[in-house]
């Protein structure tokens, strides 16, 4: 059975993301700013964000984030975008690193 980490390969990332998110993502995981609330093989939800600075130092709101594994693919929702358009934006790269670095968040 295929993991959400199986999943999160950097390619992928890659694929679904701009630069920008990853830098963006990459500050947010860095200030220790993910909090995994519910774990398992197929699914992870986390809170991700909520810290002060600017966008690049990893600032802005706190939003949730379901990685999930349907018809063997990642599958994401973040609150912070708009209904019917899930781009991977830096709180998904954030929580990617996250589940990347085995992080006991």
């Amino acid at each position: 059975m295929l993991s959400i980490k199986d999943l999160l390969t950097k390619e992928i990332i890659t694929m679904h993301t701009i630069p920008s998110n990853v830098v963006y993502g990459r500050a947010i995981f860095e200030r220790d700013s993910v909090k995994i609330i519910n774990q398992k093989e197929d699914m992870v939800e986390a809170w991700i964000g909520g810290l002060k600075g600017n966008m690049k130092e990893g600032g802005g709101s706190r939003r949730r984030v379901i990685f999930s594994i349907k018809k063997s693919e990642l599958n994401w929702v973040c609150t912070g975008n708009p209904k019917n358009h899930q781009i991977f934006c830096k709180h998904c790269v954030a929580l990617a690193l996250a589940i990347q670095s085995n992080c006991s968040c």
